[in-house]
């Protein structure tokens, strides 16, 4: 198995709703944030200027972001199908 390039330090809730976690290097350099984008409805990487990525990297942060996406959705509440007609 191939060591991960890119670890993934969740940060304390402080005055938002969602979770927001910092993405830091092997070497411990933050290369920038994942948290909650409103606008998509996701969790979306937010790098730092001056970063750069290869396929690796990429792919195990957009993974993360796809797998926090889905757990984030599952918390929450299931509408009925008869509030859903009502909305």
């Amino acid at each position: 198995m191939k060591k991960p390039w890119v670890a993934f330090e969740l940060q304390p809730i402080t005055g938002r709703k969602t979770r927001t976690w910092i993405i830091k290097s092997l070497f411990g350099e933050s290369l920038g944030t994942v948290k909650w984008f409103g606008s998509w409805r996701q969790y979306s990487f937010f790098p730092h200027a001056g970063t750069v990525y290869e396929r690796e990297c990429l792919r195990a942060i957009a993974d993360f972001c796809e797998k926090r996406t889905l757990e984030h959705r599952a918390q929450l509440p299931k509408l009925t199908m008869k509030a859903k007609a009502e909305a």
